[in-house]
């Protein structure tokens, strides 16, 4: 929450995603036993795009509206992941005949959708899935007020066939090997979360590489979600140990002297291995095979985020966590851009060590030795490199 200050006091204020939130958790409430003391009590609500659109001129004609057609059609549109089939569980409060359903039934519903769910629901995981509820909405309407797209007259059709025809009977073409984009799609300000997770649930394949995956417990649910479809997840974290991990630490924290602190990188990049674990465990023995990670000891290049043809890829700055810096969105593997990352995804890939994520502490100080192994061979050779060159 925000603070602005005045003369004499802090005042708190909200983001309209929280002011939505804060409404939806009275209509959860009391949308099924006494719909009509919403009213006055949902102005954020009541003034998303489709409500004013829909001309509902009093108060009881839009809480029906918002009810009965808006929001039901928002939860329609909202994707398969389990945050969202919670979400949609914890808004239902009429079952198939009508029949009010209680809050608690509700929220033992939800939690049914999710990983480890607290047993205090309401008080941890009900504002989280709101909040998120929220989001979303703004997001559809942020669509709902967009112009239909401009799309080329499609091959066959009319040529004086309105945009809606000729879009529906466009094909929609894979991007050229040549083309001037490269693949760039386009550039994002930052990584976002909800995005990704959108693009995850429907993925045959999933592919992340970083030093360490900030936000992996956002992640998890999707990815227990992607390994019981049969979806193939290979994760490629920086090893613990490696040299390369103790020089990422001071290079997040900028390059001026004295603001190192404490290690961040590896205890981070653990933390990631214990979600990984923990992912493992929630699937089956056939679909755990289908998650490998792999510890790279080598300089990193770009962070990616790739789903099938699709990649989100950054770069480490200084400074600067790669998942806050821009995003370069790509689609195509054969692309100009395409080629670069994913062919840089394989050498990686090719260079690291395999985990078992059933014992991956005994692993990571049996892989500590073999580093420690091959920096000191590499030292005894130096001399005579030296003296050869």
């Amino acid at each position: 929450m925000y603070l602005r200050e005045s003369a004499t006091t802090l005042t708190p204020t909200s983001t309209r995603s929280q002011d939505i939130a804060r409404e939806l958790k009275t209509v959860i409430r009391l949308a099924g036993r006494d719909p009509e003391a919403l009213e006055g009590k949902i102005p954020s609500l009541s003034a998303l795009y489709r409500v004013a659109a829909s001309g509902q001129r009093d108060e009881p004609a839009r809480v029906h509206f918002i009810l009965h057609r808006l929001i039901p059609e928002y939860l329609d549109r909202l994707p398969s992941g389990r945050d969202c089939r919670a979400i949609r569980e914890l808004m239902t409060w009429e079952d198939g005949d009508g029949e009010i359903l209680s809050l608690t039934t509700r929220y033992h519903k939800a939690a049914a959708h999710l990983v480890n769910a607290a047993t205090d629901f309401g008080r941890r995981q009900e504002p989280r899935l709101l909040l998120e509820c929220a989001r979303r909405f703004i997001a559809l309407d942020h669509e709902d007020r967009l112009p239909p797209p401009m799309t080329p007259i499609a091959a066959g059709a009319p040529a004086d066939a309105p945009a809606e025809v000729a879009a529906q009977e466009a094909p929609i073409l894979p991007l050229a090997v040549d083309d001037p984009r490269g693949g760039i799609v386009r550039v994002h300000r930052h990584l976002d979360y909800h995005q990704l997770i959108d693009h995850m649930a429907g993925a045959d394949e999933i592919v992340m590489l970083n030093t360490w995956i900030p936000g992996l417990d956002i992640l998890a649910d999707a990815l227990v979600d992607a390994l019981a479809r049969g979806t193939y997840v290979s994760i490629l974290l920086l090893h613990p140990e490696s040299n390369i991990a103790q020089l990422r630490n001071p290079a997040l924290h900028g390059l001026a002297r004295g603001r190192f602190g404490e290690d961040r990188v590896r205890p981070e990049i653990r933390h990631c291995l214990d979600v990984l674990a923990a992912v493992s465990g929630m699937v089956g023995e056939d679909c755990k095979r289908n998650l490998r990670v792999r510890l790279y000891n080598s300089l990193p290049s770009i962070s990616v985020y790739g789903i099938d043809d699709r990649a989100f890829v950054s770069f480490f700055l200084h400074g600067q966590l790669s998942v806050k810096s821009t995003q370069i969105e790509l689609l195509g593997q054969d692309s100009v851009m395409g080629q670069l990352v994913f062919q840089e995804l394989q050498a990686l890939w090719n260079s690291g060590q395999e985990l078992d994520l059933t014992q991956p502490v005994t692993e990571i100080q049996s892989m500590r030795r073999g580093l420690t192994d091959i920096r000191s061979k590499q030292y005894l050779r130096q001399p005579a490199a030296a003296a050869a060159g």
